[in-house]
């Protein structure tokens, strides 16, 4: 829960070292948040592997003197690894919502996981328009823009869809 309110908070942390030209602090939060999910037990070795290449990318940006262009594309490289992730789960099965729908409801009937491999090729395509999203706004490198979009408007999305998957769910529960 707290790495998570973390990583709501990274984008206005980033916007706001960026308005006071404090640069050098910007990316500190993305680094410890990096390593405290490589420190993460529980990660599959696909994840771990992601969160690995994620701190080398990053180290190797800081080091390149390229800490601005890290952060604006920081959340490009997110989106693509979910989208890798997730498209990976679609042909080497389980899929990862029907992972993390196994974590809550045990055994699954056949016509739930049909279900969840529906849910996960949706998941692909927000990811797909998250992160091309997420390039374009990096791409213009307006801070303002970015800190509004990575910082809010992505997560209400991300919120929205989980809203409306329930409800589908919901619906799906009752007719079957």
């Amino acid at each position: 829960m707290l790495f998570s309110l973390a990583a709501l908070l990274v984008p206005i942390w980033v916007f706001v070292m960026v308005s006071y030209d404090w640069l050098w602090l910007a990316p500190l939060p993305l680094l410890v948040l990096v390593v405290v999910r490589l420190a993460n037990k529980q990660l599959s070795s696909a994840q771990r592997g992601f969160a690995a290449l994620t701190l080398l990318m990053l180290l190797l940006a800081l080091l390149a003197g390229q800490t601005e262009l890290a952060l604006l594309y920081y959340p490009v490289w997110i989106n693509a690894g979910l989208l890798l992730l997730f498209g990976w789960s679609l042909f080497f099965p389980p899929t990862m919502i029907e992972r993390f729908a196994r974590l809550m409801e045990g055994d699954l009937p056949p016509k739930a996981i049909v279900y969840t491999r529906k849910v996960t090729q949706v998941w692909c395509l927000f990811f797909i328009g998250n992160g091309t999203i997420a390039f374009w706004l990096a791409w213009v490198g307006n801070w303002q823009w970015w800190a509004w979009y990575n910082g809010g408007i992505a997560y209400g999305l991300m919120g929205l869809l989980l809203g409306i998957e329930w409800l589908v769910r919901q619906q799906v529960k009752k007719h079957d």
